[in-house]
């Protein structure tokens, strides 16, 4: 996000960034998108919460924009301030990241599957069905058998309460997980705001949508018109197929490698998504550049691998692994770059004394942040313990848990990559990789197979960089940001409690085992959680040791950008560029990367900036027809084309 002209100071921020009205305005909306989102997946199989940008989040703001400055135009007293509409978007985007692929609608087949689907062979109810604690999770075969058969109804009297007392307990733990992000992200929110002056790619569009001058731009509307064009020509093709289609969706580019070692490279696709194009031209050239090398770093290593004949390690590169270490290595390295900082905030909260650090215009002070950070934590680690997890365990899994999420925060804050995937590189696989499965036991066990929905992928859900975002957008139009902490933990739990009614509403009448894309992630939770009690392990010594490759080689390649300015490769590319999500953006990276530089080669940085609203159009032309498909889709029952498949 570009930077303001002037700094503000204490004395200058006096308005709040939250306003009533603006709140007045989301709270419906976070209920209709929750419905929209579950109809979505449930009738027509299409997750678009897997991007870092939320295509359902920018088209209501592309609507309401629209609105908005044709009531400016006729009543401009009673026109949407830029704070407000920002306010909307960073509510509408906290509710969808809860409602999204990973989360929601994973936690809500997570509390019937493991009963449901317990048979004779599979031996679950002996297995871990007596683990599975019975005030969290339904267990109630006569109440599942609509949920997972449809042609039913959830609003039975029995239905009702008991998923009711499952969706407060669980919607509960959300808002507290919310809340310890929102703490954390008070503690650095200056040093990343302020002090770094990180650019925030991923929330320059929002920004500049919500001022409204930006549909001015004929570039945009260019961008939009060729994103829209192709979206309209797919559609065409999708309802006569006699239409030639744009080949834009994912062709797998392994078919033409099937002699060993070439068969050994994965998650290659060539992809042409105009959105992916605008999203990666908005990222810095050395992480954009670094991204799509580093994929194809990991595809050598996987064809060395092979070619060598690495059969005793049958997980080579072990990437899960190093990426692991990476993520943990980007966190280390940017607490020590904000040293001086974090630890004149921890004499702030430990002595009171005044060292440089001003709490005036943060959302809480940092005493307050850091007994919440404690507080919430201990209800979170007592709430798991309840369900039969030790408070041992669960101390270090959740600060892993932050930690990652955290680091997720900084990278989206500094880079914006437009995915980001934990997929392995998660608190539980930090501590069976470390542990082994049978140290830990199966009350653990079974507990990271209910608490699978916030981790899986989840870190492309995360909502905590939504957070620090909004906290941005308040520091930019120089506003207090107090109010953001009541507006986001309202968005949490009504998206919670939304989601859960939203989710369990359509399953009751079309049944979720008619649509099994539905409880795909709950799904491989609980097949992994039958493979780690089936097959018991010991710590995992290689696990370890490509954890600590990919520590060091992260550590290392962070040091060398700091210390010469010419290093090309940005690690933060390494560690993110391993699974499937950059595999699907490769060739719109590499596309964005050249034009990028030709642009900065020859126009400069001013004909760089002046080139943006193209590629602002691309991502909403892609996201707005996207979303009016997806639309059309759910009302007429017709098949639709889907802009993005993740």
């Amino acid at each position: 996000m570009a930077q303001s002209t002037s700094r503000p100071n204490a004395g200058s921020i006096t308005r709040s960034f939250v306003t009533a009205r603006s709140i007045l305005i989301a709270v419906p909306l976070i209920v209709i998108n929750s419905h929209w989102q579950t109809r979505l997946s449930s009738e027509l199989d299409i997750e678009l919460t897997d991007l870092a940008l939320f295509c359902n989040v920018m088209t209501l703001l592309f609507v309401l924009v629209l609105l908005n400055n044709g009531l400016r135009r006729f009543i401009p007293d009673r026109a949407l301030q830029q704070r407000e509409l920002l306010t909307i978007y960073a509510m509408l985007g906290t509710a969808t990241a809860l409602n999204g692929t990973d989360m929601i609608k994973c936690l809500v087949s997570l509390l019937g599957n493991g009963t449901w689907y317990a048979t004779p062979e599979n031996d679950w109810e002996n297995l871990f069905g007596r683990y599975l604690p019975s005030a969290l999770t339904v267990s109630d075969k006569q109440v599942l058998r609509g949920y997972y058969e449809g042609q039913s109804t959830l609003y039975h009297s029995a239905y009702v309460r008991l998923w009711l007392s499952r969706a407060v307990a669980w919607s509960g733990f959300i808002m507290v997980l919310i809340f310890v992000m929102l703490c954390i992200n008070t503690i650095v929110r200056r040093q990343w705001v302020r002090n770094e002056r990180l650019t925030y790619p991923v929330a320059q569009l929002p920004f500049e949508m919500a001022q409204g001058g930006i549909f001015g731009n004929r570039l945009l509307w260019m961008g939009f018109s060729v994103a829209a064009l192709i979206s309209i020509i797919n559609q065409a093709h999708v309802w006569y197929p006699v239409i030639p289609g744009v080949p834009i969706q994912p062709f797998n580019l392994g078919r033409y490698f099937t002699a060993k070692p070439w068969n050994a490279m994965r998650y290659m696709y060539r992809t042409f998504y105009p959105f992916a194009i605008g999203l990666g031209y908005l990222m810095p050239l050395d992480l954009i550049v670094s991204t799509w090398f580093f994929h194809l770093f990991w595809q050598m290593e996987r064809v060395v691998g092979s070619a060598v004949g690495f059969a005793a390690l049958p997980r080579f590169p072990y990437a899960e692994a190093q990426v692991r270490g990476g993520w943990i290595a980007l966190l280390v390295f940017a607490i020590w770059i904000g040293r001086r900082y974090f630890l004149n905030v921890i004499v702030e909260i430990f002595k009171g004394a005044k060292v440089g650090v001003s709490e005036s215009d943060e959302p809480m002070s940092y005493r307050n942040a850091a007994v919440g950070i404690i507080a919430g934590g201990t209800l979170l680690v007592l709430f798991c313990n309840y369900a039969g997890m030790s408070i041992g365990l669960m101390v270090p899994f959740f600060a892993i848990y932050f930690a990652l999420a955290t680091t997720i925060t900084r990278i989206r804050a500094e880079l914006g990559p437009p995915v980001h995937t934990l997929s392995g590189a998660t608190p539980d696989h930090f501590l069976i990789t470390t542990l082994g499965t049978r140290r830990l036991g199966p009350h653990n066990l079974v507990g990271f197979g209910l608490l699978h929905w916030i981790l899986g992928s989840a870190g492309r859900e995360n909502p905590m960089p939504i957070q620090l975002e909004a906290f941005k957008f308040a520091e930019r139009t120089q506003m207090k940001s107090k109010g953001l902490i009541f507006a986001i933990l309202l968005a949490a739990g009504l998206g919670a409690i939304s989601g859960f009614w939203a989710y369990l509403h359509d399953a009751y009448k079309l049944g979720v085992e008619a649509y099994p894309e539905k409880t795909w992630a709950a799904s491989v939770g609980f097949r992994i959680l039958d493979s780690r009690l089936q097959a018991p392990t010991d710590w995992q010594p290689i696990e370890v040791l490509f954890t600590f490759i990919g520590f060091f080689f992260t550590l290392l390649m962070s040091v060398i950008r700091t210390r010469f300015l010419w290093w090309p490769f940005h690690p933060v590319g390494y560690v993110i560029s391993g699974r499937w999500g950059i595999g699907r953006i490769l060739i719109p990276l590499i596309l964005a990367s050249a034009v990028k530089w030709t642009t900065l080669r020859f126009s400069g940085i001013n004909g760089y900036r002046k080139s943006i609203p193209f590629f602002f159009g691309l991502i909403l032309g892609d996201f707005v027809v996207g979303s009016l498909w997806a639309t059309i889709g759910i009302f007429f029952k017709v098949p639709v084309y889907v802009f993005w498949t993740g």
